[in-house]
């Protein structure tokens, strides 16, 4: 199992999404959020499952998709970051990827 590293734009990411899903319900928030969290845990038992991010087509940069968002991760040498989580309506755009 390699280590989890999260990004400061993932942590962000979390974040919004939970404030946004809290105007509805609280309680629906707290368990999207945690659910999104607990999708991560299998990405670093297995990181080459996921897919090449299509804007990149690079190996070491994957994402797995979980209900309407996409977990954007890279590979690296002795660690997996997670880099962000992106609604699929929204597009990737390669200079906001750091």
């Amino acid at each position: 199992m390699d280590e989890l590293v999260w990004s400061p734009r993932s942590l962000k990411d979390l974040e919004l999404i939970y404030d946004y899903i809290k105007e509805d319900s609280i309680e629906a928030a707290r368990t999207f959020v945690n659910e999104l969290i607990m999708e991560t845990t299998t990405i670093s038992n297995f990181p080459h499952k996921g897919r090449k991010v299509p804007e990149f087509m690079n190996e070491k940069v994957r994402e797995k998709i979980y209900k309407s968002y996409r977990i954007i991760y890279r590979i690296q040498t002795d660690h997996i970051e997670i880099v962000t989580f992106l609604h699929q309506s929204r597009r990737l755009i390669k200079q906001e990827f750091k």
